[in-house]
């Protein structure tokens, strides 16, 4: 999954031009989220592409569907759709913020079902065709009608990023690499006209704003950063700490909502394949500072956590550990027990 295909390798200029990008107004992005009116100007100088339907997609993260759940991904003149079971999700494709895809030319390893099943990227194997030898994976950020960022990853079936890719430009969207500070937004969140902000929030227990995660590293795969921020979300959610746990950009965040940062310090690129032939073989390690700021910016909690796959799996659980381990340090935090004892 480390290679690319050579024209998405992007000069570091491109992550500029993809700032200014973002300046654009941002529009919903969800299925069930209210639409938001195309503008004259925009639609007039897109062509009008052919649609393109890929079957056998397997979802990884970032959609309302399990992890593992296969259905067709289509793309027309307006948004990139996923159908499975009877439920579509519909990504504007103005919404989109960055995409890449990646090649993985390794071939599962020769065997029986079972194997090939455990080798498949991201143990969704039972979902993947046995008989594909080679995966693409398509990684992308997007907003939704609240302009809150969303991370999403797609496993294609061999041979179709390339019409991924096509169907995207024809709507005037380039493949960029995730940029290394985290940042996607405009540097002063704007609200849409005629949107309601919550007033401040009067509960004890705070909510938190989780950023999206920034690298001191080259060399990560897009999906690694997008992976830690669909998980941290999914955690912290799970674990009450939060009156609400917000995402990057959401207009509705309040002014007294606390601000989490991870900033990916290094890693080691384990192999999945390895670990497969015997345990501790080939792990995958991240290792990351977690910053929990308040309202004013003054630190509350600050310490280094880390996430590995040591046993048999895709090396992408490693951002599952890291989140899950961010939970449980966060949970320690003394700002944060206070806050809990007081409200019950």
């Amino acid at each position: 999954m480390k290679t690319q295909y050579h024209h998405i390798r992007l000069l570091h200029s491109t992550r500029a031009a993809l700032l200014a990008l973002l300046l654009l107004p941002a529009v919903d992005s969800m299925s069930q989220a209210p639409q938001l009116p195309a503008s004259n100007e925009t639609s007039s100088h897109l062509t009008q592409p052919v649609p393109v339907r890929i079957e056998n997609v397997v979802h990884i993260v970032g959609l309302e569907e399990k992890p593992g759940t296969t259905g067709d991904l289509t793309f027309d003149e307006k948004a990139m759709n996923f159908d499975a079971h009877g439920h579509s999700t519909a990504i504007p494709h103005r919404s989109i913020l960055a995409f890449s895809i990646v090649h993985d030319n390794k071939p599962l390893i020769s065997g029986t079902k079972g194997k090939l099943a455990e080798a498949a990227p991201y143990g969704v194997g039972f979902a993947v065709t046995m008989s594909r030898p080679s995966v693409e994976t398509l990684t992308l950020f997007y907003r939704d009608s609240y302009r809150a960022i969303h991370g999403c990853i797609l496993v294609l079936p061999k041979d179709t990023g390339e019409r991924v890719a096509s169907a995207l430009a024809s709507v005037k969207l380039s493949p960029t690499d995730y940029p290394k500070t985290g940042n996607l937004m405009p540097s002063e969140t704007q609200h849409e006209p005629g949107t309601q902000i919550a007033p401040a929030s009067r509960l004890t227990i705070p909510s938190v704003e989780v950023t999206l995660p920034s690298e001191r590293v080259d060399g990560i795969p897009s999906a690694f950063p997008v992976a830690v921020f669909e998980n941290l979300i999914e955690q912290l959610t799970q674990s009450r700490l939060f009156a609400h746990v917000w995402r990057a950009g959401d207009i509705r965040i309040t002014p007294d909502t606390l601000v989490l940062h991870v900033d990916i310090e290094n890693w080691k690129n384990g192999s999945a394949r390895g670990r497969g032939l015997g345990p501790f073989t080939g792990a995958t390690v991240i290792k990351s500072s977690v910053t929990l700021e308040d309202a004013s910016g003054r630190t509350v909690f600050q310490g280094e956590v880390d996430g590995a796959k040591r046993t048999n799996g895709e090396s992408l659980e490693a951002t599952n550990s890291l989140a899950k381990h961010a939970r449980k340090a966060l949970e320690k935090t003394r700002y944060l027990q206070s806050n809990k004892s007081e409200s019950n």
